[in-house]
């Protein structure tokens, strides 16, 4: 038993598990920097970081529920509802940031709207290491009684 996809349930994840995958992920992508051919960008192995350590806490909950989990190939293309999970936001807002060009949509199949699995990664890493900065600034501020 393994992993079945990088897309999280939504449901609360207990802080100490989630950095225990984000720990694991990290520690396999700093053996892939040394394995990876010469010129891979950051962006890339951040991507695969943020899509392992997915795979990983999807695992462990679904593990942790008593599910079994295998492993299956995927083509690296998300239905907007599948984008939407991996963000854990609603697929209404999705198609928003697909029509404002806020991540880039793949052609479409039949009348369906697809998105690359490495665009969203992309918007979902940007849109953290936001939000983080936000939170720090708010931390640092002073605290007035």
């Amino acid at each position: 038993m393994c992993s079945s996809s990088a897309i999280p349930t939504g449901q609360n994840i207990d802080p100490a598990l989630r950095g225990a995958c984000e720990k694991s992920a990290l520690s396999v992508a700093s053996v892939l920097r040394r394995q990876a051919p010469a010129g891979t960008s950051p962006e890339i192995l951040m991507d695969f970081v943020a899509s392992l350590s997915g795979v990983i806490e999807r695992t462990a909950a679904l593990l942790l529920a008593g599910k079994q989990v295998r492993v299956i190939e995927d083509d690296g293309a998300l239905t907007t509802q599948e984008a939407a999970d991996l963000l854990s936001v609603s697929r209404p807002h999705l198609v928003k940031l697909l029509d404002r060009g806020e991540i880039p949509p793949l052609p479409k199949v039949g009348s369906h709207r697809r998105v690359a699995r490495a665009s969203v990664l992309k918007y979902k890493r940007i849109r953290d290491t936001q939000r983080d900065a936000a939170l720090r600034e708010l931390a640092e501020r002073p605290q007035h009684h």
